[in-house]
């Protein structure tokens, strides 16, 4: 009697262990919202799962990585943009000193004002910078972004030197002596900058675009594998409590059983 009574209670205790391992499972995946949240669930879909996160995870700091590359290539062409302003004034004052109805004195004063733009134009160079890099002194060299699966390039622009033939450009002279070229030349090159930086900058912003759609849809695969059937997993809960309770009674009552049977024996 005492062998099958113990027979007996511990095939009631597996299957109460069984049934409460099912029940913890169900409430695990109510509170994570998982139905993957360790390997001995489904290894290979676990596996995969963190294969696929870690492509994504790579992406969105690639994503990052671009989006500090957007906004560094936006304050250079932000820069730049002042800098052909700086030389459309003095475009304006060089135009106006070429009239030969203008006195040297008139010049002097034109010549006074571009040299107050050449510095202008020098403080926007100096000032162009993003996290401590100058963007537009020459010093930067190409910057390389990366965006999580490959690279893509912010070109080194000199503004500096684009615009150092202005240093000793003069107004104050005669009329007829005064020639555009250096400032021709400057505006070329500054137009040339801005273009270039508009072409990485949609490289960039696509690069983005792209980074964006690939995570999302990783992150949506990755959640077909391992998202947790919410109206499953409280059927499954439900079911294992009740399942629960009632082999607990079942046992409690078995046992209680067994007891009053070996007292009616003693008693005998």
């Amino acid at each position: 009697m005492r062998i099958q009574s113990t027979t007996q209670a511990q095939h009631f205790t597996n299957q109460i262990n069984e049934t409460q391992k099912k029940h913890d499972k169900a409430e695990k995946e109510l509170s994570t919202g998982k139905k993957v949240n360790t390997a001995a669930d489904d290894a290979v879909a676990m596996q995969l799962s963190e294969e696929i996160m870690k492509e994504a995870k790579s992406l969105n700091a690639g994503s990052n990585n671009i989006s500090y590359g957007i906004d560094a290539a936006n304050i250079a062409d932000g820069a730049l943009s002042g800098i052909s302003d700086s030389l459309g004034d003095i475009e304006q004052n060089t135009v106006r000193a070429m009239n030969g109805l203008y006195s040297d004195s008139d010049r002097a004063i034109l010549q006074q004002a571009n040299e107050a733009s050449y510095a202008t134009i020098n403080s926007t160079i100096n000032q162009a910078s993003y996290n401590g890099k100058n963007l537009l002194d020459g010093t930067s060299g190409d910057i390389n972004i990366y965006t999580g699966t490959s690279s893509t390039t912010i070109t080194e622009t000199d503004a500096k030197a684009a615009v150092s033939s202005l240093e000793n450009f003069d107004v104050s002279g005669s009329a007829d002596s005064i020639s555009t070229d250096a400032l021709d030349s400057a505006y070329s090159s500054v137009s040339s900058m801005r273009s270039q930086l508009g072409a990485e900058t949609n490289g960039l912003s696509a690069a983005y675009n792209v980074n964006n759609t690939t995570a999302e849809n990783l992150e949506a695969a990755e959640s077909l594998q391992t998202d947790s059937d919410t109206y499953d997993a409280v059927s499954r809960y439900k079911a294992s409590g009740v399942v629960g309770a009632a082999q607990n009674m079942t046992m409690k009552n078995d046992m209680e059983n067994q007891e009053n049977l070996v007292n009616k024996m003693f008693n005998q």
